[in-house]
């Protein structure tokens, strides 16, 4: 916000200075008829309008220095409805009641805040303990689908497990510095439980498997990271559409960072949609047909901005996706707010 000017100080005087020059001329006008010397009027006119000029000015500079502090005190809070409690106290009578209405309605926005804010980590809990709940037969109906060697229910289950465990991390996803532990990982592991965890969905769709050069040590919290790989495999998947499907994930070093490559010659995104891809409910104009939720993704670029990881995504239709995680090299990260 820019700071008022002098002269637009000025036009907001506009009726106070008329009434002074008018009040100045009603003078001048009696002492030149009294018979005092004209040249002695007019240089008491010269003289009072330089005074109240610099009055004036004075007090501009003492307003805007006031302002500009305010203004400061407001660009510098990240949680500006804390701002009456920090703003200097006026003591004009007008400011006053404008000031108090201001702490009114500041009091009135916490306690509001307040309440949603409890009432959302209400919500949170219970979605939590729904999922722990839930998780259990699910995983038990899944281990006797494989023991059985049903895999057309167990692949089913495995979907609702999926979509559970994908409600209980977009739950989490506000909070997660609560609920992560950094430490060191072997890649190669993490990526390996991943392609382990979908092999049945991988083999129904005869995918080709290519993995190498991913034996790097990274730093960032194992079950976060397992979460985002899945949703990026399991995004693959629902977009193979060829007779060869191809699954290729990498990494590379380039002496800062490791990146992490995973792509998949699936039906790809429209150049069009391509900046869209992160949009939480976003499914594309081509993927339709896959009942696209629009939330892997989202969740995905949402969770790497907090773990402190960089996701970017490259595609062309009808060819391939590839999506790229990079990891700060040897750096323990700090989670964003």
């Amino acid at each position: 916000m820019e700071t008022v000017s002098f002269f637009t100080f000025l036009e907001e005087k506009i009726t106070e200075i008329l009434f002074q020059l008018f009040f100045l001329a009603v003078v001048a006008f009696l002492l030149i008829f009294y018979g005092v010397d004209t040249l002695f009027v007019v240089s008491l006119v010269i003289l009072f309008i330089s005074i109240q000029g610099l009055f004036q000015w004075c007090l501009y500079r003492k307003k805007r220095n006031v302002s500009q502090h305010i203004i400061d005190l407001v660009d510098g809070l990240e949680e500006t409805y804390y701002i009456a409690d920090v703003l200097p106290k006026p003591k004009e009578f007008q400011n006053k009641a404008y000031c108090y209405a201001l702490k009114k309605a500041c009091k009135s926005m916490n306690d509001e805040i307040g309440k949603i804010t409890e009432e959302k980590q209400d919500y949170q809990e219970y979605v939590e303990s729904f999922v722990h709940e839930i998780k259990i037969p699910i995983g038990a109906l899944s281990l006797t689908f494989d023991n059985t060697k049903n895999y057309t229910l167990k692949k089913e289950t495995d979907k609702i497990f999926q979509l559970v465990e994908q409600m209980l991390y977009y739950a989490r996803s506000e909070n997660t510095e609560k609920d992560y532990f950094v430490k060191q990982l072997q890649l190669d592991e993490v990526i390996h439980n991943v392609i382990l965890k979908f092999r049945h969905s991988l083999m129904e769709r005869k995918t080709i498997i290519n993995i190498h050069d991913i034996e790097n040590v990274i730093y960032t919290d194992e079950k976060w990271l397992t979460f985002i790989l899945s949703q990026i495999v399991q995004n693959a998947i629902k977009y193979f559409d060829k007779q060869e499907n191809k699954l290729t994930i990498y990494s590379q070093d380039n002496g800062t960072n490791i990146l992490l490559v995973i792509e998949d010659n699936g039906c790809g995104i429209k150049a069009s949609d391509l900046s869209r891809v992160f949009e939480k409910g976003f499914t594309g104009s081509n993927r339709n047909k896959a009942n696209a939720t629009g939330m892997g993704l989202y969740l995905s670029k949402k969770l790497c901005d907090r773990l402190g990881l960089k996701l970017d995504i490259a595609s062309t239709e009808k060819e391939y996706t590839r999506l790229t995680i990079t990891f700060p090299k040897g750096i323990v990260h700090n989670f964003s707010e």
